[in-house]
Formats: structure tokens, C-alpha cells, sequence
């Protein structure tokens, strides 16, 4: 029985792949070279329907995808093929799979081929090239938690337009953009000259974080990626009998070029022998302790400053814990974090404690040492405050209300009953109808909360539901009334989400977004938002037509269209 489900099984996958083929110019590439991903399908004539998100982990789409038909007549038999192609490059070298992608026909599905490319890393020989893209890295190796700088300069000695840049994505790191251009612009003067080799190259740089990795191995750095437009002499067209350089620009053509950074390798090791009282603090550090007042009476609130100052990963570091006096009611309070970045993430974290004094008397707030594990010493080292006296005075408030009540008492003892008890015998009937109105009253202020709470939520339900069935048309309002439409159309994918409750927050930036709808839309829905928003970010690095703005339009509307008809 087994062995006739696996013919089965075997020959339904034969028939599948005689109608699907997969297919690569080379599997063997080099890590800057782009090539042409195709699926191709026999005997239809219906587009395909293809979720490539699989294969994003290690590959970047440069271009598609692109539609083709094929017709063939053959013994006077028509024969009908469709294929769709993209262009792709590999993010990092070495043995990397396309793996066995879902492809929809006619509602039906059926898995494509998986193809084995070996990629291989290639040097950068600035000698040999007239622009390149180099990556440049603090430290390869680490400890957990220790900042690593990372930097991306682009050189070049011809003319040259960036087009779009796909930043890589770090896993296992917490990240710190350092220097970003996404809504910057580039300024002439922002361009460096420098000679490498005897040759002149002006240099730029377009972008640094600083890495905090959060745990231990061996990580490696996927390559940014850079599409660039070029101007070279187009060797077909010769020169005549002019010398004028004028006319250089009818002799040159436009070249698309694509420019991927050197891969990079960062070992982190772990923290060993690390303190009972450590908090995560990796990095060099100075510490202060503060209080709002050292003198106050007793029952009164005050504010308790510790100050952590230093260069490192000020975002990972939780707060200390402080042994405070046993007369003292301890509130945790607010966090504040202050960052001075420029080429390294330095600042301050400050945590704040609410504190009050229950007793009168003089108290000492211990110093406190907060470990950490010093980055230039390469060893574990402390962070000490100063200890703070206080001075906790008796409450005058409390003194006078004791007095107050002290008198108050004795006359309620003293003089309860002043004089006979009169009885009230007339209009006892409107007694009885105020006696009513109280516990009548009484009864619906009870039950009150009862009614309110499911009238807020059908309020609220039905606001809700407006927000969802107007999400689409305000996005499109806002679409259509812009004036930078690179601007806006990342705000009406976010609003709509937000209106649709697929995100509680318009608050999140373009990878936090994608994170969170993830899995809420259709994959292939999702690679268009991605790329959407990718080419938004990316609008400073080169002159942005009307035509290309009103195109992002065009491809944002039509997105929303379609998430529109299922969510």
C-alpha cells in the first residue's frame, strides 16, 4: 500500500514539473552580479500567480516581475506558454537556495523546482573599478552588548545617480541608526575627495548604525545593495572631425549598474563571570545620584535621581536595584533616556524613584555601584554615587490636624445630646416620597454601570466600524490632495492599517510595519507594500520626477484596492 501512494505521489510531481520549469542563466555567480529568475508554464494562457516571500531571506528583487507569452504552432497544433521572470541578486555568498516557490493557476496550486546558486565573494579591487561600495566595521569581535559601528561609503570617479538602496537587515542585534539620508537632502558639499591608488574617487557616506548584539556566535552581516545609474561613451558611435566636448553627450549612453557591499563576519562572545547585581551595562560609564530635596517633612512626596552617564547600550540596561531606608514607601518612576549620536551612541539613562518619608529623623541613602563591563579595559569594572543625606522634619500639618481633632473629640464626647428629642409628626408623607426618591435614586446610580459600559463599547463598536469602512476612501483623500506623495504615501498605508486595525499604532517605522501586518495580508500583497515603502525612503538619493511620484501613487492606490477586497 505504501509503495503504491508513493508512485502515486512521484508520478502527480513528474506531471507537475513537465508543465512548470524553473530556470537560471548560471548557477554560478559572484556576489555583485544579477541575474534573471524565470518560472515558465506549459500549456496555459491565464497570468500566474506567484508568492516569492520565500526566497527573500536571501535575495533582493532588482527588477519585476515581467510577464511573457510564447505561441507556438506546431504539425498545425497551437501551443500556448506563459513565464514570469525577475531580476535578483544574492545577499551573501556561498551555497544558497531558491527554494520550492507557490505558484496559482486557475484558482489551482502547485510548487516550482528548488535551485541550488553558488555565489561567490568577490574582492574589491579599487584599482580595477571606477566606483564601488565599501563597508567598514568597528570591531569583528566582541562581548554581548558591546557597541559595533557600522559604516557604508560609496566611491565613485564618473558621474553617477543612485537610484534606490536596499539597507540590510540585522537579526540578533538591537540597532541604532547612527546616520540615516532617508529625508535628508544630499548636499554637494556633503561629497568627500579622496586618492586610493593614484586615482581620484569622491567618496559620500550613506549610512552608519551602531550594533548592540544580544547574543552569542557567529553572525554575518548581510551586503547593502545599490542601484546605480551611470553616463559611459557608447562605443558604436564615433567622433567625426569634432573635438568640441559639447558633443560628448551624443556619444554617451545610460547604464543601470548594480553595486553590493563586501560581506562582513561579527563574533560575539559571552560575558563570563558576570556580577550578581549586573544589569546588562556593556560599554564605559559614570554615575551620579540626585534627590529634588534633602529636607522635607515627613508624609511629603520627593523624588529620588539616579544617573547612569557613559557610551554604550544605554536602550538594554535595566534599572539598578537600591536598598533605600525601611521608612520609606519606594515608587518606581519614569525612564528617561538621552542619546548623543553622531559617530557613536553615547548619553545618558536616568531612573527615577517616587520616595516618602514616613518618620521624622535623619536618613542615608547608601552610595550605589551599578557594574559594568568596560569595553576599553576589557574587564568588569563599577560605577559608584555618592551617598545623600536626608533630613526628614516633623509635618506641621500633621501636628495641627492632630490638635484639631484632639478638641473636636472632646466636644462630640462632651456634647452629643444638647437638649430632648423632638419628633416630627406632621407631612410624614413626604417623608415617605423623598424616603422613595433616595432608594430609587440610589438603586440606578447601582445599576448604572451596568447600562454605561455596553452603551461605551456599541459606541465604540460602531465607530470603529465607520473607521473600517472609510479606511480605504480617507487613504485615497490623502493620496490625492498631496503634495509629496514620497511623503504621504507611507502615511495613507499606515493610516489605513491603523482604520482597518491591523496596527494600534500609526507609530511605527517601515520594518516594524511590515513586522506587524505580517501575516494579516496576502505575502504577495506584502512584498508590494514592502517595496512600496522601501522606494518612499529612499526618494533624497536621486531627482525624483512627476511621472515616477505619480507612479508610486498609482501602485500605493492600487494595493489598497486589493487589500481592500479581503480584509
Amino acid at each position: 500500500m505504501t509503495r503504491y501512494l508513493l508512485f502515486i505521489t512521484i508520478f502527480i510531481s513528474s506531471l507537475i514539473s513537465q508543465n512548470i520549469e524553473t530556470f537560471v542563466v548560471s548557477k554560478n555567480i559572484d556576489i555583485d552580479q544579477s541575474f534573471n529568475f524565470t518560472i515558465k508554464i506549459k500549456d496555459i494562457d491565464i497570468d500566474p500567480e506567484v508568492d516569492i516571500s520565500p526566497m527573500l531571506d536571501n535575495f533582493s528583487v532588482i527588477m519585476g516581475p515581467n510577464m511573457g507569452s510564447e505561441y507556438k504552432f506546431i504539425n498545425g497544433k497551437k501551443s500556448i506558454s506563459r513565464s514570469i521572470s525577475w531580476t535578483i541578486i544574492a545577499k551573501k555568498p556561498g551555497q544558497i537556495k531558491i527554494p520550492r516557490l507557490e505558484v496559482v493557476l486557475d484558482g489551482k496550486q502547485y510548487l516550482t523546482e528548488e535551485l541550488t546558486m553558488n555565489v561567490s565573494k568577490k574582492e574589491t579591487d579599487t584599482i580595477a573599478t571606477d566606483m564601488f561600495l565599501k563597508i567598514e566595521v568597528s570591531d569583528s569581535d566582541v562581548k554581548i552588548g558591546e557597541q559595533v559601528i557600522v559604516t557604508y561609503t560609496f566611491f565613485t570617479r564618473i558621474a553617477s545617480k543612485v537610484l534606490s538602496t536596499e539597507f540590510p537587515k540585522y537579526k540578533d542585534f538591537w540597532v541604532e541608526k547612527l546616520f540615516d539620508p532617508a529625508g535628508k537632502q544630499i548636499k554637494p558639499e556633503a561629497w568627500n575627495d579622496i586618492e586610493i591608488n593614484g586615482y581620484k574617487y569622491k567618496s559620500i557616506k550613506i549610512y552608519e548604525v551602531a550594533l548592540f548584539p544580544l547574543s552569542e556566535g557567529k553572525f554575518d552581516l548581510n551586503s547593502m545593495i545599490m542601484k546605480i545609474e551611470t553616463k559611459e561613451k557608447d562605443p558604436g558611435i564615433r567622433r567625426l572631425f569634432w573635438e568640441d566636448p559639447f558633443f560628448d553627450t551624443f556619444s554617451q549612453r545610460t547604464k543601470a549598474r548594480i553595486l553590493v557591499s563586501e560581506q562582513k563576519t561579527i563574533n560575539v562572545s559571552k560575558l563570563i563571570n558576570k556580577p550578581k547585581d549586573f544589569t546588562g551595562a556593556v560599554g564605559s560609564f559614570d554615575i551620579m545620584s540626585s534627590v529634588s530635596s534633602d529636607i522635607v517633612e515627613n508624609g511629603t512626596p520627593m523624588t529620588f535621581y539616579l544617573k547612569l552617564i557613559g557610551e554604550g547600550n544605554l536602550s538594554n540596561i535595566g534599572r539598578p536595584i537600591i536598598s533605600f531606608p525601611d521608612d520609606f514607601d519606594i515608587f518606581d518612576g519614569e525612564i528617561l533616556i538621552e542619546r548623543n549620536i553622531t559617530d557613536s551612541v553615547s548619553g545618558a539613562i536616568t531612573w527615577e524613584y517616587n520616595l516618602i518619608p514616613r518618620k521624622e529623623g535623619n536618613y542615608i541613602i547608601s552610595a550605589i555601584s551599578v557594574p559594568f563591563f568596560d569595553t576599553e579595559k576589557e574587564s568588569w569594572n563599577l560605577a559608584k554615587s555618592n551617598p545623600i543625606k536626608l533630613n526628614i522634619t516633623k509635618s506641621a500639618y500633621i501636628e495641627s490636624n492632630s490638635k484639631d481633632s484632639q478638641v473636636i473629640d472632646s466636644k462630640d464626647i462632651r456634647y452629643i445630646k444638647l437638649s430632648d428629642t423632638i419628633w416630627k409628626t406632621e407631612n410624614s408623607s413626604n417623608i415617605y416620597n423623598i424616603s422613595f426618591f433616595i432608594i430609587l435614586t440610589s438603586i440606578f446610580i447601582f445599576l448604572a454601570p451596568l447600562f454605561i459600559k455596553p452603551l461605551n463599547n456599541f459606541i465604540e463598536d460602531q465607530s470603529m466600524v465607520l473607521k473600517n469602512k472609510s479606511a480605504l476612501s480617507n487613504a485615497l483623500k490623502l493620496l490625492k490632495s498631496s503634495d509629496s506623495l514620497y511623503v504621504d504615501c507611507p502615511k495613507a498605508i499606515r493610516f489605513y492599517c491603523k482604520d482597518k486595525r491591523l496596527i494600534d499604532s500609526i507609530n511605527f517605522d517601515s520594518l516594524s510595519l511590515i513586522g506587524k501586518i505580517k501575516g494579516k495580508i496576502k505575502s504577495k500583497d506584502l512584498v508590494i507594500v514592502e517595496s512600496i515603502l522601501n522606494e518612499c525612503s529612499q526618494y533624497n538619493y536621486a531627482d525624483i520626477s512627476t511621472k515616477d511620484s505619480m507612479k508610486i501613487q498609482q501602485k500605493t492606490i492600487k494595493i489598497l484596492n486589493k487589500i481592500d477586497s479581503y480584509v
